[in-house]
């Protein structure tokens, strides 16, 4: 199935006309979101997960946010400035910043959330990428007291950070949950609370709780209500009057979804590409993200690939041309993968990889099959299934590979097309032996998609402690990066085929929701007809 990049150039078109006038969109409007996971916490220092996320991206704001085109724009910093080896970075706050209760955001107040973050007792998730921050292990390890950590507050509205090495991208970094500031005297009032209602949280982002009810937590009514910060004070002003996240919601969000969205259940969703464009078709809005490869994954926990030769065999017996050929879609930028980092991942405002680099297991044919058998005490390789969204360019691709395999390896090998909804219940519950599989960034550095392969990830596609070693002693320079994707490339648990996008669908009636490469949903320009 061909790509639908009519439809994109649709959606651009709408959003030019919008820009000369209202059509009947209007300011003052509600809007409704459904989350995948209920929410523990909202305290961005202890936070995780996608749905928390959401929400802490309409509730706080970091020094900078990523835009829609995954480039760093000023959040509550108004500008920075950075000295000639990208190692101290100064940032200079809006004078006017307060938080949801009307009391000043002021510098310190960030010294204060990332002190708390790289606190051991915290407990903050996934710290990796605080430690390009000076002395910032150290301090996490309790070596050195907090005072030492290289975040100071010159004065109320000058941040100044310190790091370890040079880093020209850390401002991106700045948009990240744990990054994001916290009141001293407010949490210290909290008394072990913060964060774990709407009652024991301010937050100095463009929307805040509506009330201390805001948070329901009473099953089959769990939401979170928001409504604009009166406070706030940005580069525009917040146009819609509140936003709804549904935690419990109607099936047919799930089960019909473009209806859900046509009849203003919900206003945004994000979607497969084949049910994106029928949604397209039907006048919904759509955006692509290019934040994403689809690639052929390997369970090495399955006991059929527990050994890296055999998954090696797997993935070098491919036919890459072949399985380029099948890939029909053709919207820009979803040609041919050069590793694992999608289009959307910088280094020093540069893409990634350098023009015509490639970052993958080659084909090679020449494998004594035989040999390795043997080695193995085998009389043949296993037998497996790969797992794939049931659309005809995934289940096209999938036969790819069971052709090259069937060709060469002396055994037949199946596949199994699932419902999207059923494919990632299987690989997050680590029901499969090989997917092809949709890797998405999670943001614009190389760490955030690195921190994928993480033990701890969710979903989990790695157990391997040295790799987890080697993410937390990371580096933060491109050589580190580098050996990251080496040890990946080496235990052959993902191979990339072709860049891919995530597709975003809004209810026909709204205009100026964006989302970012990060998957932060923006609200803070919707309108909608009423």
């Amino acid at each position: 199935m061909k790509r639908f990049l009519n439809a994109i150039v649709c959606l651009c078109l709408l959003c030019s006309l919008w820009g000369c006038g209202d059509g009947g969109f209007k300011s003052d409007m509600s809007f409704t979101y459904v989350l995948a996971q209920n929410i523990s916490s909202l305290d961005p220092q202890t936070a995780s997960g996608t749905a928390a996320g959401a929400v802490l991206d309409s509730l706080f704001e970091g020094l900078c946010r990523i835009d829609a085109e995954g480039k760093t724009q000023p959040g509550v910093a108004k500008s920075w400035d950075e000295n000639n080896d990208s190692t101290v970075f100064t940032f200079h706050l809006r004078g006017n910043t307060k938080w949801s209760d009307g009391s000043p955001v002021v510098a310190d107040d960030f010294v204060f959330g990332i002190t708390r973050a790289l606190t051991a007792s915290t407990n903050t998730p996934s710290v990796d990428d605080m430690f390009v921050l000076k002395n910032a292990r150290a301090v996490y390890a309790g070596e050195l007291e907090p005072e030492s950590l290289g975040v100071t507050a010159k004065d109320d509205r000058t941040l100044v950070v310190e790091l370890e090495r040079s880093y020209p991208d850390f401002p991106a970094l700045t948009a990240g949950i744990h990054y994001m500031p916290c009141s001293r005297s407010f949490f210290e009032q909290s008394a072990g609370h913060y964060g774990l209602s709407s009652e024991y949280l301010i937050t100095n982002g463009p929307f805040a709780f509506t009330n201390i009810y805001s948070w329901n937590t009473d099953y089959g009514k769990r939401s979170i209500s928001l409504s604009r910060s009166e406070y706030y004070r940005g580069d525009h002003n917040v146009v819609p009057s509140d936003i709804t996240y549904l935690i419990d919601y109607s099936s047919k969000i799930d089960t019909d979804p473009i209806a859900a969205l046509k009849e203003g259940a919900v206003d945004i969703l994000s979607l497969p590409e084949d049910t994106a464009k029928a949604a397209a078709d039907q006048g919904c809005g759509v955006m692509a993200l290019d934040d994403a490869v689809t690639g052929l994954l390997l369970n090495p926990q399955a006991d059929s690939l527990k050994e890296t030769s055999v998954r090696e065999v797997f993935l070098k017996t491919l036919d890459r041309g072949d399985l380029l050929s099948r890939h029909t879609n053709t919207v820009q930028g979803t040609g041919e993968a050069s590793g694992i980092m999608p289009d959307c991942v910088r280094w020093d405002g540069e893409p990634y990889y350098a023009e015509g680099e490639q970052f993958f297991q080659k084909q090679d044919d020449s494998i004594d099959l035989n040999a390795l058998l043997r080695s193995l005490e085998l009389e043949k390789l296993p037998s497996i299934t790969v797992i794939c969204p049931n659309d005809e360019d995934s289940v096209n691709v999938a036969n790819g590979m069971l052709v090259a395999w069937n060709n060469k390896l002396d055994n037949a090998f199946n596949i199994q097309p699932l419902s999207e909804s059923e494919f990632q219940s299987r690989i997050s519950s680590g029901d499969y032996e090989a997917a092809l599989y949709t890797l998405r960034a999670g943001g614009t550095t190389p760490y955030d998609v690195l921190k994928a392969f993480e033990s701890t990830a969710t979903p989990s596609l790695m157990q391997d402690t040295s790799y987890d070693s080697a993410l937390h002693s990371l580096n933060f320079d491109l050589s580190s990066y580098r050996n990251l994707e080496s040890f990946l490339l080496d235990a052959c648990i993902f191979y990339p085929i072709f860049r891919d996008n995530t597709y975003f669908v809004t209810n026909p009636n709204v205009r100026g929701i964006t989302v970012s490469p990060d998957l932060g949903v923006n609200f803070s320009q919707a309108r909608k007809k009423p």
